[in-house]
Formats: C-alpha cells, structure tokens, sequence
C-alpha cells in the first residue's frame, strides 16, 4: 500500500509470524503491556544490533567444549576487552559493554560448579532450523549439546543475559522476584528444547530430558525440567497460536519510522 509507513533503514520488517525462544518465553510469562512490547520488537527488529556479550559467550563456548577446561584462553579474551575499554575514543555505551563483559566471564567461573557443565560430556550446537509451531516460526538455538557414549541426547543454553538481574537491587522481596522471573523463563526454554529435538531425525541419539537444561550464570543455577513441564509444552503451542493471530495486528510504532529529510 502507498500509505504504508516507510521504516527506518536499521529496521527490518518479518512479515510472518517469527521469534526467538527467549522472545516467545518472555511473552509468555509477562502481562499484556510488555507482551505488546516483545510482539512488536519480533516483528520490527532492528538489523544491526551485536548479540550482548558475544565475544564473552564466544569464549565460554570454547572454554566449555574442551574437557580440559584450560583457563589460560579465556583470561585471554577478559584481557582483551579490557584493553579494548581503556580506548579513550569508545563511547560509554561500548566502554561498558566490553566491561560488562569481563565481569561476565569472572562470573562464570565464579558460579561454574554451580551451572552443571563441567562432568558433562558437551558438544557444539549447530545451527537448528526454525520449528514451526502453530504457524509460528520459533527459532531455538542451543549453546551446548549433550551427547554421552550411550545414545542419549540434550542440550544445554547457557544464560548470561543481565536484565533482569537478581544482584542489581537492594530489597530482597525485588531479589526473589527477579530470580523468579529467570528461573520460569528458563524452565520455558528448557521445554522448548525438548521440542527442537523431539523434532530432529531419530539418529541423533534417544531425547533425554534429564540431559535438557539452562544454566543460568546470573543466578548461578542449573535449572532443568520441573514437576509442570508438561503443561508449559502445552502453554507453549497456545502462546504460539496467540501469537499468529495478532502479528498482522502489530503496527510499526513511530520511533522506528524512517524521518523526513
């Protein structure tokens, strides 16, 4: 249509329903106001963001797939991005994200034995398809996965993302909130995992849910599937068909308009 307003150029538009599993968990656990958030974001989103934390989650990755564990490469990458945030031209938002960074990797190893990677036996997630589910095209990406000598398979995500961060407040009541938050969104993940293997080619070895799980660095816990987890599959499939039937619905806001000259 003629009148259809012109999008920013960092902007892009999906015009079928598609979402990251951390969108549809976050969808699935808030109220209407910041559902209408996420739903708007998954369609408009924006072209050139860099994954937070990506040259730390890079290095955790690798440090995780060696059974050594060798220290030494991932002191390396902390160095480097403190080296790279003593840059006196960075921008303060690109100083404290390389900081942020090598604070998250202190983190881990920190809470590492907490996070249960360390016995396990972990290999490289390739890159999965989007499912799709209910019309939806839910993308679901794994860090990690899990594959001992017996034929079993899981998968693992390794959840190092800030907001909403337990530590960054004082009153505990906000604390317990705030790790509660993490801990039901991963347990939504930990079920979207399961749905990404049940759907793979049996040679990939028998879905073991006990092998399914997030480790969540922030909260310095290994959350797996709980007592409801059969229900959040089903929430899941119905959060999924609520989605599809408002996307069309879900008009650009103004602030991601493209400006007049």
């Amino acid at each position: 249509m003629d009148d259809y307003p012109e999008l920013h150029p960092s902007i892009r538009e999906n015009p079928e329903p598609r979402m990251s599993a951390v969108s549809l968990a976050e969808f699935l656990i808030l109220k209407a106001d910041p559902q209408a958030d996420v739903l708007h974001n998954s369609r408009y989103s924006q072209t050139n963001i860099r994954a937070a934390y990506a040259s730390a989650r890079h290095g955790l990755r690798l440090y995780n797939l060696d059974p050594r564990r060798p220290i030494g490469p991932l002191n390396k990458v902390k160095d480097t991005l403190l080296r790279k945030a003593e840059n006196p031209d960075l921008k303060k938002r690109a100083r404290t994200s390389y900081l942020r960074s090598a604070e998250l990797i202190d983190l881990f190893l920190l809470r590492e034995n907490a996070l249960g990677l360390r016995a396990l036996p972990l290999a490289k997630a390739p890159r999965f398809e989007p499912l799709d589910v209910a019309g939806l095209e839910l993308s679901i990406q794994p860090d990690f996965m899990v594959e001992p000598p017996n034929g079993r398979i899981g998968a693992a995500i390794l959840r190092v993302t800030k907001a909403p961060d337990p530590d960054d407040c004082r009153r505990q009541s906000t604390k317990d909130e705030r790790g509660e938050h993490r801990r039901e969104m991963a347990r939504y993940l930990v079920a979207m995992l399961e749905m990404l293997l049940n759907s793979q080619p049996a040679f990939r070895g028998r879905v073991d849910r006990s092998l399914i799980f997030v480790s969540d660095v922030r909260l310095g816990e290994k959350i797996g599937a709980g007592p409801g987890h059969d229900g959040l599959l089903r929430d899941i499939e119905a959060g999924c068909r609520q989605v599809v039937s408002l996307w069309s619905d879900v008009k650009p806001r103004p602030s991601i308009l493209k400006k007049d000259d």
